[in-house]
């Protein structure tokens, strides 16, 4: 695949169809599918898609994730005189969540405790 190419959409997920927090395993409350490029070995552009998962346990004390927990607590679920509000929120969370990066030395440890057996 050249840099100019780009990868085909994945398979598209129903609408309530939410993944379980990658940290506690818990159930999602929100999925977010959005595409991401990165540089491979070579130095070439690869396109590609990344995930993100809302947890109401993990990301309670992010703001931007705050803000879209605190409208489902209180509202319970997202009807159409808050799907705009909702759809702002979830849009600002989306973005903070593309501009974080792993922790690598977080990930050099996982991988030496997976490695070890620990994990």
């Amino acid at each position: 695949m050249t840099a100019d190419q780009t990868q085909p959409a994945p398979t598209q997920r129903k609408v309530n169809a939410t993944l379980a927090c990658p940290c506690c395993g818990e159930p999602g409350l929100l999925t977010a599918l959005y595409p991401h490029n990165w540089h491979g070995r070579s130095g070439q552009v690869v396109s590609g898609y990344k995930e993100a998962v809302l947890c109401a346990v993990c990301d309670r004390g992010e703001e931007a994730a705050q803000d879209v927990i605190a409208l489902v607590d209180t509202q319970g679920q997202i009807g159409p005189e808050n799907t705009e509000l909702f759809i702002r929120r979830a849009v600002t969370w989306v973005d903070s969540a593309r501009g974080r990066e792993p922790d690598y030395a977080v990930l050099a440890d996982e991988e030496l405790r997976w490695h070890s057996g620990e994990l």
